[in-house]
């Protein structure tokens, strides 16, 4: 699994760069021995099976999760709950909120666990690892979506090969986590054996340059964030080659796929399709993204789309656990050919930047300002197939007085 191959990573490249964050950097080896430190405190330390991780270093996180995966913790990635979200989580899932930052030489104090310490449990497929934190609820606290190893990692494979990516790349990703996708992205990396660079959207004015220092080869990046890699300017005036970059979470319009192309000479232009609940559905790439741009492309290895009444209906290995007896999540779309048109989502959803927005949720809220009367959020489709989300009010001073001037 995930865990046990980063330990024969170790082995095989012990002083190949592994992760690089920031002032950062750790060797294959150096992460190894990270990971035995942390299992061991959190061993001692926490009895909960599942741990919401907190600190406010994306770095700690990532280390902590995967010491926590070493003695066979469930992980949340909780950087952007709010304290209260958190505290309610806790209380709902019976889990730890974990933001401590272990050092080199600890001496743990606080020792919870008498068991003998074993850092290399054995895990099978359906063994859940991770919970994954999505909006859209109405509730007080945010839904979890639970992912075992067989969700994330039976894809992997095919994400080496469709994503063209191997052992020898370097990745450039975000370090906000607590998204999925950038998630599974850094995890895979680690599984395939090359090079993670963390970086933060605050640096976004350098990415660039990091692109160019670090020797990155492949990215991954939401539209959004592409677009503002685009407007930054370049150093270097022949260009910078990208042998592989990959986009999810929204709709890739035309002139950003085209500007990366041609900007990045990228070989491997690669959009996917996918959901939190669901896993990879359906990619398509280069050319076919500018061909067909309503279009998110042909089913991901493995994957069997059907559709029945407009909904979008999945058989998968990579379906996480909750959701393998409904196989939907009411996606609504239609196939033109072999590539899959998507056209919404049951429940008024509409997917920006990666996440979930829910429009009564902000319908809702809105309406609990004193001067707003009437709200609604719809959704434009553009010619691209991006989606732009807008709200249309009324107020309550436009009802007494119609002359009166909209807020």
């Amino acid at each position: 699994m995930i865990l046990q191959k980063i330990k024969s990573n170790a082995k095989l490249y012990p002083n190949k760069q592994a992760i690089v964050y920031l002032d950062r950097l750790l060797t294959y080896s150096e992460l190894w021995n990270e990971i035995e430190i942390r299992s061991k405190f959190i061993f001692e330390s926490i009895s909960e099976n599942v741990i919401i991780f907190k600190n406010k270093n994306s770095f700690e996180n990532l280390l902590n999760f995967l010491g926590g995966l070493a003695v066979g913790k469930t992980g949340i990635f909780g950087t952007k709950l709010l304290d209260n979200e958190c505290i309610l989580l806790k209380e709902q899932l019976n889990a730890n909120i974990f933001e401590e930052k272990i050092e080199l030489g600890f001496q743990n104090k606080n020792q919870k666990n008498n068991k003998k310490y074993n850092p290399e449990i054995e895990v099978s497929a359906t063994d859940t690892f991770l919970g994954v934190l999505t909006s859209g609820t109405i509730s007080q606290t945010p839904k979890v979506i639970w992912k075992d190893y067989q969700s994330w990692a039976s894809a992997f494979q095919h994400q080496s090969d469709i994503f063209n990516i191997d052992e020898n790349d370097r990745l450039f990703v975000l370090d906000a986590l607590d998204y999925s996708a950038n998630l599974n992205s850094v995890l895979h990396m680690l599984w395939q054996g090359g090079t993670v660079v963390l970086t933060t959207l605050a640096t976004s004015k350098n990415w660039n340059s990091q692109i160019e220092k670090s020797n990155i080869s492949t990215i991954f990046l939401v539209p959004s964030h592409y677009r503002l890699l685009l407007k930054t300017k370049r150093i270097t005036k022949g260009g910078y080659q990208i042998k592989s970059a990959v986009s999810a979470g929204e709709k890739l319009d035309t002139f950003t796929a085209s500007s990366l192309l041609s900007t990045y000479k990228v070989t491997t232009l690669t959009e996917y399709y996918g959901a939190s609940e669901m896993g990879h559905i359906s990619y398509h790439q280069n050319e076919d993204i500018l061909n067909f741009p309503l279009s998110v492309g042909k089913a991901f290895p493995e994957v069997k789309i059907t559709i029945e009444d407009e909904n979008i209906f999945i058989e998968s290995p990579y379906i996480s656990p909750d959701y393998r007896d409904k196989k939907t999540i009411l996606d609504k779309g239609f196939f033109d050919g072999e590539n899959l048109i998507l056209t919404g989502r049951a429940g008024r959803v509409f997917n920006k930047r990666g996440l979930n927005v829910y429009a009564e949720e902000i319908e809702n809220a809105v309406k609990t300002l004193p001067e707003i009367l009437e709200a609604v959020v719809i959704g434009k489709i553009s010619k691209s197939g991006t989606h732009d989300i807008m709200l249309a009010f009324t107020t309550l001073l436009a009802r007494v007085d119609p002359a009166s001037p909209v807020l």
